[in-house]
């Protein structure tokens, strides 16, 4: 889990007891828009994940994995090789 996620969860559950401040609103449209690109992008490395197993591309799947830990501990991938 990012750190965006644990504040994410907690505005949420600020607004439930009370209406958050603007700039609490803000930040949870942030925490919403990194989350949302945190989520395309796992979407297409599990994708690229499945072809590489039905291509039995194993040096490909490794890159992969690798891009998949990148982006679950930083929250985005480094630059893919070509």
């Amino acid at each position: 889990m990012l750190a965006v996620h644990q504040r994410l969860a907690e505005l949420y559950t600020l607004s439930l007891k009370r209406p958050l401040a603007a700039a609490e609103r803000d930040e949870q449209q942030h925490c919403l828009h990194v989350n949302a690109v945190y989520c395309w992008e796992m979407a297409r490395l599990n994708n690229e994940a499945m072809l590489a197993a039905h291509t039995e591309d194993s040096a490909w799947q490794q890159e992969i994995s690798a891009q998949m830990l990148e982006v679950r501990v930083t929250g985005r991938a480094g630059k893919r090789q070509s």
